[in-house]
């Protein structure tokens, strides 16, 4: 087993069930590097035990393997907390299973990385096609004794716009509606998931853009209360903002079916809401939302501000 331990992804849910293949039955200590100094983390991991036993050390948030504004010399970026992991990473406490998590790509060409990924272990994970979330899905179910036909299936994973954690957190809300193993019907399900998250989506962009304060934090407050994670949303948010910004660079010369094909859409009635919305925005003002979603995300991945705050503070800048 490797002492140190990388793990990145977009899904929240990937990177914990990757966690658990690592640490198995073994208890845990959690740290968040958005609340604790890295120095005090690798304090606890030089700790050793006088028994000798194994400790497992899991430190999320570890953007400190994210992106840099600050670049030094050549192609790497240093700092003085990467100065002092890497340090701990000359010579670790092999009793130590120290794992880090970020939401996100690492920057690999920082020293830091490149190091875990030549001495210990990077495990980058990729987001998931539409089938292997529904493979996951059906074994979710099956696991529980229920059972669930691939139209059912697929209609969870495209109402949840082929979004690994908001499919799965669709079918925990299943399982607590029958209670108990059986067959799981359309019909239920289209009625106990949530409102379709990509209607919900646009929504929530034309209540921003039209600077309707009520409505969009009603929409905000229903998304939280389906537990939608904020950074989730916010990416998903500059994913919409930013095709309808392309749409509206492309609408005057190119066709629909081109558009559809540039921006991989499948569905008209996609594309004909990109359209809709292009013609109610000037493309400066979409670029200054997308520029201000960069800015608060680069904030979050700093530590210096919460996702919901950030998502807060998105509506409050738009409506105001």
């Amino acid at each position: 087993m490797d002492s140190v331990y990388l793990i990145s992804s977009n899904s929240y849910r990937l990177m914990d069930e990757e966690l658990k293949k690592i640490v198995k039955d073994n208890p845990y200590t959690s740290f968040d590097l958005n609340a604790v100094e890295i120095d005090d983390i690798l304090e606890e991991a030089l700790y050793f035990s006088l028994f000798d036993e194994k400790k497992y050390m899991v430190v999320k948030n570890a953007n400190i393997f994210g992106s840099s504004k600050k670049k030094m010399s050549g192609d790497e970026t240093i700092s003085k907390k990467d100065e002092k992991l890497i340090k701990y990473l000359d010579e670790p406490n092999p009793n130590t299973i120290l794992i880090f998590m970020i939401n996100g790509k690492i920057d690999s060409k920082k020293k830091i990385c490149k190091i875990i990924k030549d001495k210990y272990k990077l495990v980058q994970l990729d987001d998931l096609k539409p089938k292997d979330i529904y493979s996951r899905l059906d074994k979710a179910f099956k696991e529980e004794g229920y059972k669930v036909d691939s139209n059912t299936g697929y209609y969870i994973i495209n109402n949840s716009q082929n979004n690994y954690d908001l499919a799965m957190n669709e079918v925990d809300k299943i399982k607590l509606y029958y209670g108990k193993g059986c067959t799981v019907k359309l019909e239920d399900v289209s009625n106990i998931v949530s409102r379709n998250i990509e209607d919900n989506n646009f929504k929530f962009i034309d209540t921003i853009l039209n600077k309707d304060i009520k409505e969009a934090f009603k929409i905000y407050d229903d998304l939280m209360l389906q537990k939608v994670e904020p950074i989730m949303l916010m990416s998903m948010l500059a994913k919409e903002i930013r095709n309808t910004l392309l749409v509206k660079k492309m609408i005057k010369n190119k066709t629909k079916k081109e558009i559809m094909s540039t921006l991989g859409i499948n569905y008209d009635f996609q594309i004909d809401k990109l359209i809709n919305n292009s013609y109610s925005f000037k493309e400066k003002k979409l670029e200054e939302y997308l520029v201000l979603l960069c800015d608060l995300d680069y904030k979050i991945k700093r530590g210096k501000i919460s996702n919901k705050l950030a998502l807060e503070m998105f509506i409050l800048n738009i409506c105001k």
